[in-house]
């Protein structure tokens, strides 16, 4: 049975900048030729150097909001005992 969708979180997180564009490309162009299929690719890195078609969408997700009741813009840091 196969699915409808194709899911790949943080491919790239390793990758130096050639190989992450070298990747990034390859992986679009293969899944271009899957009319029947659709691909999610999860990324922390920027993606504003690629270019949109019709069977490519580009969506980014805002920064979190941090709280400035959990500690402000910084990590908060829960108090554990040893």
């Amino acid at each position: 049975l196969e699915t409808p969708f194709r899911v790949m979180d943080e491919f790239d997180v390793f990758l130096d900048a050639v190989a992450r564009r070298i990747a990034l490309q390859t992986m679009i162009e293969v899944a271009k030729t899957f009319e029947h299929r659709q691909f999610i690719f999860i990324t922390p890195q920027d993606l504003s150097n690629i270019k949109t078609d019709p069977k490519l969408k580009i969506f980014q997700l805002n920064p979190p909001k941090r709280s400035e009741l959990v500690g402000g813009p910084e990590q908060q840091i829960l108090p554990f005992s040893e």
